[in-house]
């Protein structure tokens, strides 16, 4: 899949675009800033820090890890519902700067719908921090803010590993995504075949900038519900226009961006409906 780098004008707890504006600042400021630069320097020649140890390879259950096509070690989380296999299953994409334990609250209620729940750290967050090299060693990827269009490639991923367990139908996925995993989940409708279902929970709305798919050959979302509070609803109805049947979208009276949202009972009832209804 080919992806244009893109520039970032996300909300909330997402970048944040910044004037192009060079202040004019005094001796003592540049002296001082100076002193700064050469502290961070000698800091910067220091190892790195320790990674947490990966999960086992062979890891069924709880937390796994495997690994994208550009070589980035994703670690998740999957956890099974308490029904007999093949389980349909859903892919949650958490917010730029956050992990996957921001699925936490939510993944009881996607069990007790009988979904399969694989919740992975998104490239360059949480411990998802490990690009392996063609010489099996690794360098640690930290550069969170350009990795970003790297995250459709990341549900790929996580989308090859459940199709690949035997346990999991592979004709009933879905992808859950907030704030940036939003349009990463719009994204994955679009370009999976293996995704039937998405949820975008406050997705923008940027032609030409972030996840967008304005690069994708034949890009047509579909299947997706779209969520956000009065205040973010243009941005998820601009998405909706974009979108093939099935589709909805849906504004709720109640605040919060992404995940805050979730934390009120009805978009979180209509999150978990449309994935287990649809799947």
């Amino acid at each position: 899949m080919s992806r244009a780098v893109v520039a970032l004008t996300m909300q909330g707890d997402d970048l944040q675009h910044q004037p192009n504006v060079r202040p004019r600042l005094s001796r003592r400021a540049v002296l001082r800033a100076g002193l700064a630069l050469g502290a961070g320097a000698l800091a910067g020649c220091a190892d790195p820090p320790a990674l947490p140890p990966l999960p086992f390879a062979d890891s069924h259950s709880g937390n796994v890890t495997y690994r994208t096509a550009d070589g980035m070690q994703v670690v998740a989380t999957f956890t099974p519902p308490d029904t007999a296999p093949p389980w349909p299953a859903v892919v949650l994409m958490h917010q730029y700067q956050g992990t996957r334990a921001q699925w936490d609250d939510l993944t009881p209620d996607l069990l007790a719908a009988g979904l399969a729940v694989l919740a992975p750290d998104a490239r360059a967050h949480g411990e998802s921090l490990r690009r392996v090299r063609d010489d099996g060693g690794y360098d640690i990827e930290t550069d969170r803010a350009n990795t970003l269009d790297g995250w459709p490639d990341d549900v790929a991923a996580a989308v090859a590993w459940l199709t690949a367990r035997g346990d999991i139908n592979p004709e009933h996925i879905g992808v859950g995504g907030a704030s940036v995993g939003a349009n990463t989940a719009w994204i994955a409708s679009a370009v999976l075949p293996e995704v039937r279902r998405a949820v975008a929970v406050s997705g923008r709305f940027e032609p030409g900038r972030l996840l967008m798919g304005e690069d994708i050959p034949n890009f047509q979302p579909r299947g997706v519900l779209f969520q956000s509070d009065r205040e973010e609803a243009l941005q998820s109805q601009a998405l909706y226009s974009r979108t093939a049947e099935p589709r909805k979208v849906s504004a709720y009276d109640t605040p919060g961006h992404g995940i805050e949202l979730l934390k009120h009972p009805t978009p979180r009832r209509d999150f978990v409906a449309w994935l287990a209804d649809g799947l």
